[in-house]
Parts: C-alpha cells; sequence; structure tokens
C-alpha cells in the first residue's frame, strides 16, 4: 500500500487495510527499522473535524534495499539494479551471441551482476534478489527456460545456475508476463484485466486477471505469436502461418526493405527506421498500418475468450504511436463478435525499452520484499549505498 500510494499516512493504512491503528503502527515501526519504509518528516493535511495531533508521512525508503534484474532479449541482455520502487538506478547491456550455449550466456549474465554491484558499491546484503525476464517457455516454479526456440534453448536449469554462481535469490519468469506485471506495479495499471503485448524479434503477451499474472497450467499463457494468420509463412516453432512470421520484428522489416532503398542491417534498427519514415511516406504507413491490423486480428481472438479491459502495446513499433495503435484497434473492433457491446482501450506501454528490466525487478520485488513469505524479519542493518 505504501509502494502504491505513498507518502501515506497511518490512518489512511489503518482505512485501507482493515487493520487496527495498533496493528499498523507497530508494521510500521517494524518497516523502518528493516530500512524498508522511511518517516518522510511531512505530516498529513489537517483535516477540520480530526482533532489531535497531525499524522506523519511514511514512504519507501530507497536508500538501502536493492533488487537487480536481467532482461534476457533476442538481441540484447539488459541488467539493472532497482530501489523499493523499482526506479532504475544503475544499467549494464550486454550482446546476444547467436548460437552461444546457454551456460556460456549465464556465465555472461552472472559476471555482469557481480560488476553492477561492485560499480555501484553496492554490499552483498543490500541485493534482496534477482528476478529474470527470460525468452520463451518458462517453468516458474522450477526456474527453467523450458523452450526458447528463437534461441535454440531446451530445458535450461537458468535459476540454479545463477543462485549458485551468484549466492542470492532468483525468480525467472518468461519476459512479456514480467513487463506486464511490471507495467501494473509501477505504472497504475488498474485493469484488473489486461493484456499486454510485446513486439520483437518475437511476439508475445502476459496476461493479468483478476488484478493477478494469469500463467495457466503449463507456464505457457499468453504465446500470441504462435496464433495463425493469413498469409504467415514458415516459423521458428516449426509451424507455418503464425502471427510472428507476419507482424513480429524480422517479418517487417523484410518487407521494408523490399520497397528499396538503404535499411539498417539490424532487423530491430530497420524497424525504427520504417517508424520514422512512416510520418511522410504512404509506402511505409501502409507496411506499418498492414502488420497493425494482423496484430489486432489476432488480438480479437485473445479477447473473444480472455474479454480484457485494454491492451497496452510496446516494442518499437508501438513508438510510432497512433500510426500503429489506432489501425490496430480498429482490426481489433472489425474482427470482435462482442466488439458491440464493450470498447477494448488500446494504448502505448509506459516504460518503452526499459520495460524488460523493471519488469524483471517488478518480480524480484513481488518473491523477495512484498511477498508475505518473504524473509522480512531478518534486521539487517542500514549502512549507506
Amino acid at each position: 500500500m505504501i509502494q502504491r500510494n505513498g507518502p501515506v499516512s497511518r490512518p489512511f493504512l489503518v482505512q485501507c487495510t482493515g487493520l487496527t491503528p495498533g496493528t499498523i503502527s507497530n508494521a510500521v515501526r517494524d518497516l523502518i527499522r528493516l530500512g524498508l519504509v522511511r518517516d518522510t518528516g511531512r505530516f498529513a493535511p489537517r483535516v477540520k473535524s480530526t482533532a489531535g495531533a497531525p499524522s506523519p508521512l511514511v514512504a519507501l525508503d530507497g536508500s538501502w534495499h536493492r533488487v537487480l534484474s536481467i532482461h534476457q532479449g533476442v538481441s540484447r541482455i539488459l541488467i539493472g539494479g532497482h530501489d523499493l520502487a523499482g526506479h532504475v538506478l544503475a544499467v549494464l547491456e550486454l550482446p546476444v551471441h547467436r548460437g552461444e550455449a546457454p551456460a556460456g550466456a549465464v556465465r555472461r549474465m552472472t559476471v555482469g551482476a557481480r560488476r553492477l554491484v561492485a560499480e555501484q558499491r553496492w554490499t552483498a546484503d543490500q541485493v534482496r534478489g534477482i528476478g529474470v525476464g527470460a525468452v520463451g517457455l518458462v517453468d516458474v516454479d522450477a526456474g527453467i527456460v523450458r523452450a526458447a526456440p528463437n534461441l535454440g534453448w531446451v530445458d535450461v536449469p537458468m535459476r540454479e545456475l545463477l543462485e549458485s554462481s551468484l549466492g542470492w535469490p532468483v525468480v525467472v519468469h518468461n519476459n512479456v508476463h514480467a513487463m506486464a506485471r511490471g507495467e501494473q506495479r509501477f505504472a497504475g495499471l488498474d485493469e484488473v484485466d489486461a493484456v499486454y503485448v510485446y513486439v520483437g524479434y518475437g511476439i508475445g503477451s502476459g496476461l493479468l486477471t483478476g488484478g493477478r499474472d494469469f500463467r495457466g497450467a503449463h507456464d505457457a499463457a499468453g504465446e500470441i505469436g504462435h496464433l495463425e494468420v493469413t498469409g504467415g509463412g514458415r516459423c521458428t516453432c516449426g509451424k507455418t502461418g503464425c502471427l510472428e512470421t507476419v507482424a513480429a520484428e524480422p517479418a517487417i522489416a523484410r518487407r521494408a526493405r523490399r520497397l528499396g532503398g538503404e535499411w539498417a542491417m539490424g532487423d530491430k534498427e530497420a524497424v525504427g527506421e520504417l517508424v520514422h519514415w512512416a510520418r511522410n511516406r504512404p509506402e511505409c504507413a501502409a507496411l506499418l498500418n498492414d502488420a497493425a491490423r494482423a496484430l489486432g486480428w489476432a488480438l480479437a481472438q485473445v479477447c473473444e475468450v480472455f474479454d480484457p479491459g485494454v491492451i497496452v502495446v510496446n516494442g518499437i513499433v508501438a513508438e510510432a504511436g497512433a500510426a500503429f495503435l489506432d489501425p490496430l484497434a480498429a482490426a481489433l473492433r472489425d474482427a470482435r463478435f462482442a466488439a458491440q457491446s464493450r470498447e477494448i482501450a488500446v494504448r502505448q506501454a509506459s516504460f518503452g525499452r526499459q520495460a524488460g528490466m523493471i519488469g524483471a525487478a517488478a518480480m524480484a520485488l513481488d518473491a523477495f520484499v512484498y511477498s508475505p513469505e518473504a524473509d522480512l524479519l531478518i534486521d539487517r542493518k542500514r549502512q549507506p549505498a
């Protein structure tokens, strides 16, 4: 409650939680002792009808506790350091080497995490844990990447490898599921039922239902990139006609190059150029429109089953704003049976290219700070960061 609403007063916490004033007072005192919460030195505005002393405001204490994030993409790996509010305090970027064995990639993540902590002069005790947003299908309970076709990975024990090397606890989720949780926790995504879509080298989604991340029975919910669409070609997963073969970055970049002219060698960079040129080149705008409508048609199938209140879109294509989101929303309306009964909002994600790190940090904070099962009873001395 303090993270979402702070700074807040103790009476506010009593009202929100239904706990007694004495319980709240004791809890806040313990949180202050643990370095998780601080007194701000400010007071809540006095209400005329309320007698007594003004209520002091408390907020998260960002001076001590840290979590690390590892966002594993197909083109780059980002390692971040964060405070209790998920703010990005430090970033380290690593390249992805195509064909690299999983053990080698994880070893470089380990070295990068150690380097970031050393450069920030944080102590080992300050780091409560690490959140990893990994590519592909992830067995969250086991911490294993079961399948990442775009990397050629199968059954990689990501959590075990990182914990044995670094010594901090690790939680591993699918990277887009993590982005969805980051949007919810730190961007005030109030819709209890939402779909978060990321368009990159592949296309994935995170489903939020009842305000919680919906993973499905096998942690495989949200793999919309492998829904079949018209005109799709051969996919890396082995199927034909997947959405990724039409609307993911490699497919969009490939079509852009067919327009002629000079384009960046990298697919992500080429899509960035397309987004830029779409403002004044109709053929570029039309290509972006086609990808958006294909995505909208696929999302309509998701909406018929899931019925979300909002769809949040991230990726370089989303940086085009209305040029991408408007045709997506139009296709969604055209293809949905229930389109007349309720409008589904479509909007751009809040954290852009930092969403992977912030999402992984949200997962770490959920597991190692905000969860009732988190080890918050260990008294750690506060030291200067």
